[in-house]
């Protein structure tokens, strides 16, 4: 798990503990199973609704990418493209051939091969970009059901709250009852609020955190691509490709090529 993820569910759960203890109250009270079952399950089970199979199967692996899911890094494509960009240069474009096994990112392998195969610029840029497109719908869809967990489980707890009102009220003959019961019923609404604040919500947007960044890694090979395909020489490509990336991640033409010479090596 990401310890930023799991940090911040720390924090907000000892942020939680620690006020609770320093009012003097207890956790027992907060404690609910069925108001639990009823916030999770009854959000769980409106999300269901709205998708179809095939588009919830992706869903686990999703909520386990935004916990342990890491970006592409573009500092990296920005070096392996200036090599390729150096080969091509020296080597012509058929000679890219021989590095398409060697390249891990399916993207950047299929632009390569798009070069090899002698494709216009115009095409390579039509299919590169409908991939980035793509791959966005794809992301959207866990992005967009997590967002909507988050806006039912609220819903939800306000059910239970008006569900506990309603037993309360037609139990009026007990006064002794009352207090508990007012305390059961605005418990759901608890839950539902820290369900769509401390779960839901972060997981929704952590992936639309991640999909941004895979998304802008992806731009930088568009460019990288279309920037060997023109010609331009592996000192401008590497230029060209630093200005996506944040001054600090700057190395320069020469420190890449070197780095790609000692990764080839290796």
């Amino acid at each position: 798990m990401d310890p930023l993820f799991l940090g911040g569910l720390v924090a907000v759960f000892a942020a939680i503990g620690i006020s609770t203890i320093m009012d003097g109250n207890s956790f027992g009270p907060l404690m609910g199973p069925s108001s639990f079952v009823l916030v999770f399950f009854g959000a769980i089970g409106a999300g269901l609704m709205a998708y179809r199979t095939a588009e919830l199967s992706k869903i686990p692996k999703a909520t386990i990418y935004s916990m342990k899911g890491k970006p592409p890094d573009p500092s990296e494509a920005v070096t392996t493209l200036a090599e390729l960009a150096q080969i091509a240069r020296r080597d012509g474009m058929l000679a890219l051939e021989s590095k398409l096994e060697q390249i891990d990112d399916n993207y950047l392998r299929a632009g390569l091969q798009y070069l090899v195969d002698g494709l216009d610029a115009e095409r390579v840029r039509e299919l590169l970009e409908i991939d980035i497109a793509a791959l966005d719908e794809r992301h959207q869809t866990a992005i967009d059901f997590f967002k909507a967990l988050a806006g039912y489980a609220p819903t939800f707890g306000m059910v239970g709250t008006v569900i506990g009102l309603i037993n309360m009220l037609g139990n009026l003959s007990d006064p002794d009852q009352l207090g508990a019961g007012m305390a059961l019923a605005l418990l759901t609404t608890l839950y539902g609020v820290l369900l769509a604040n401390v779960l839901f919500s972060p997981i929704a947007t952590r992936l639309d955190r991640l999909n941004q960044l895979e998304l802008s890694a992806r731009e930088v090979v568009l460019d990288g691509i279309l920037s060997i395909q023109a010609g331009m020489s592996p000192r401008l490509v590497v230029e060209r490709l630093e200005t996506y990336l944040p001054p600090d991640a700057r190395l320069g033409h020469a420190e890449r090529v070197g780095k790609a010479t000692e990764a080839t090596a290796a």
